[in-house]
């Protein structure tokens, strides 16, 4: 009897030896530590989402620089055009784009290549693809008012280098906010440059 209650004894020892799990389970990190490393990712989080706004701000605030900058000066081109007595200005025919320092194409530093010979097949093209069919150049009547039509270009491209144009270019300075300035763009402002050709009318109303 007091053998089947030893035996009993240390059955159930052994099984509390292998049931009870170790007091490394229960370790937990320091509450020092985890609300340290939550306070870090909180303002890492926090100063992403300050650059995102700041950014998107700053971009809508130069699109409505642009946007504005270029109604200004259209309204002057389209104003002075409009004058018998405005200046012309010969603008350069550009052809081409070649690629600047970086050896990439459609980027800021790209070169404009000039070359009048090419203009007269360029306008062609335009010209030709401004029409649904070459007949219906028939129903067009010419307007002498102006210095020089479309139908006239059509007829002769080389005209084109005649066409008179009112040139207009501004640039305004948008301010970097603080928080771009320290932290991804180093510079007080950023310059916005729009440039407007109008061709002149003649002295058409």
């Amino acid at each position: 009897m007091f053998a089947n209650r030893r035996q009993r004894s240390e059955a159930s020892g052994r099984r509390s030896e292998f049931t009870r799990p170790p007091a490394a389970c229960f370790r937990f990190p320091a509450p020092a530590r985890r609300s340290g490393q939550a306070a870090i990712e909180l303002i890492a989080g926090l100063l992403l989402l300050l650059i995102l706004v700041t950014g998107l701000i700053h971009v809508n605030r130069m699109a409505r620089t642009s946007l504005f900058l270029h109604s200004v000066l259209r309204g002057m081109a389209g104003e002075q055009a409009m004058q018998s007595t405005a200046t012309a200005t010969a603008p350069d025919y550009i052809s081409d784009w070649k690629a600047g320092k970086d050896g990439e194409r459609y980027t800021a530093d790209d070169q404009p290549v000039r070359n009048g010979a090419m203009l007269p097949s360029i306008l062609d093209i335009l010209i030709t693809d401004s029409v649904k069919k070459p007949d219906d150049w028939s129903y067009v009547a010419d307007l002498d008012r102006l210095p020089v039509s479309m139908i006239k270009v059509k007829s002769s491209p080389v005209v084109a280098t005649m066409l008179g144009f009112v040139h207009e270019e501004e640039t305004l300075h948008v301010p970097v906010d603080p928080v771009l300035r320290q932290l991804v763009y180093g510079k007080d402002e950023v310059a916005i440059k729009e440039e407007v050709w109008m061709p002149l009318m003649g002295g058409l109303y």
